[in-house]
């Protein structure tokens, strides 16, 4: 069996880390016996050449990784006219498309992730007779930042498409009722076995962790707010905030005007490295107003790490019982802040939160699940 992955997103030579989350799910499909193409016509933003100077890194690209076949087009794109754009990945993936058929062959099934590059599908299963899956990812639809021609779009690649999934409960109820289109779920693959289980700590400091780009939707301020809301200056609890972006200037001044010493945003971080400060800590905490997912979320639980987070989409399907953490409202100080008080009351069992994990979102557990869809569908 032969599946061509296309997603708007995977790692390349000038983006690494891009679309990490697509390469895991492919890296664990990969170790079973089908073989796996990537294809893919990738935003490469001006600002980032410039800054890297790597013009020379345009255009075409391809390798090949054991059974996996990647080909794909780093395209530079238009800033701000992103329907113009995606009109342009089309014409341009079509080429990609009909070159990857003749070096590697013609695929058996196609999976799309997000339905952004989803006329290339369409078009593909016009010309060459190839079914195509959906896994959608995006939050456009239930944060309502959607544009009308995004929502069309939407709507013709579902209806096209012979199976459909959501990766949380939330967001497959939700797309359902939005397009009248049939939605699965299945949540994203997480490298469970790439987190250890946190250590046994000396220290009587309990350490809050929130893992996650500095932006208004993660909403970071609420998080510093409800924390100095219920610990203020006691040194017995610290929160550290792991990421960079743009809200970065103004958490710097809301924790020098609460002028608190246990509250540090600590920048950018490797994998790695996040895995460490996770296996140091004793409570996740997310704080978004959306989230289709919340994959940090099962790295930390992967940890052992019990997980305090708003009712923001994804979450809900994780955190499924009072024994992995607490749900509250978003946007709710009080509320947040309750859940700290009680998160340090109780306690909670490392192990069987890491097991949990281990056993609802693992490479081997979703893999194996997938491909029994592929099976399915490849069969009928």
């Amino acid at each position: 069996m032969h599946i061509l992955i296309i997603s708007r997103s995977y790692p390349n030579k000038i983006n690494k880390t891009s679309g990490n989350f697509i390469k895991n799910q492919v890296d664990a499909l990969s170790k079973h016996n089908i073989t796996i193409g990537v294809l893919g016509v990738y935003n490469v933003s001006i600002l980032e050449v410039f800054k890297k100077k790597n013009f020379k890194e345009l255009g075409w690209y391809n390798e090949q990784q054991k059974n996996i076949n990647i080909l794909g087009f780093l395209y530079l794109v238009i800033p701000k006219l992103h329907f113009i754009n995606n009109k342009i990945k089309y014409l341009i993936g079509k080429r990609v498309f009909n070159k990857y058929i003749k070096k590697y062959g013609k695929p058996d099934l196609i999976h799309l992730h997000t339905f952004e590059p989803g006329l290339i599908c369409i078009w593909a299963k016009k010309k060459y007779n190839i079914p195509f899956i959906v896994t959608e990812h995006t939050s456009l639809f239930q944060s309502k930042s959607y544009r009308t021609w995004h929502k069309n779009l939407a709507l013709k690649v579902y209806s096209d498409s012979i199976y459909n999934i959501a990766v949380s409960k939330k967001s497959a109820v939700d797309l359902e009722n939005r397009f009248l289109c049939k939605f699965s779920y299945l949540p994203n693959f997480v490298d469970t076995f790439g987190f250890k289980l946190k250590k046994n700590k000396t220290k009587k400091t309990f350490n809050f962790i929130n893992v996650a780009y500095l932006n208004k939707n993660k909403n970071q301020k609420m998080l510093i707010d409800a924390f100095y809301k219920t610990f203020g200056n006691n040194e017995n609890y610290q929160l550290t905030i792991v990421g960079k972006g743009r809200e970065k200037n103004n958490l710097e001044n809301q924790i020098i005007k609460l002028q608190t010493n246990n509250i540090r945003l600590y920048g950018y971080a490797e994998q790695e490295e996040i895995s460490m400060l996770l296996q140091e800590s004793d409570c996740f905490t997310l704080s978004s107003n959306f989230e289709t997912f919340g994959l940090v979320i099962i790295e930390a639980m992967s940890c052992g790490l019990p997980v305090i987070s708003t009712k923001c989409g994804g979450p809900e399907s994780i955190i499924v019982n009072s024994k992995l953490g607490i749900i509250c409202e978003k946007e709710d100080i009080n509320k947040f802040s309750d859940a700290m008080k009680l998160i340090i009351k109780n306690n909670y069992d490392n192990k069987y939160i890491r097991n949990y994990a281990i056993e609802n979102f693992s490479y081997e557990f979703l893999s194996l699940k997938l491909i029994n869809i592929y099976l399915k569908l490849f069969i009928n």
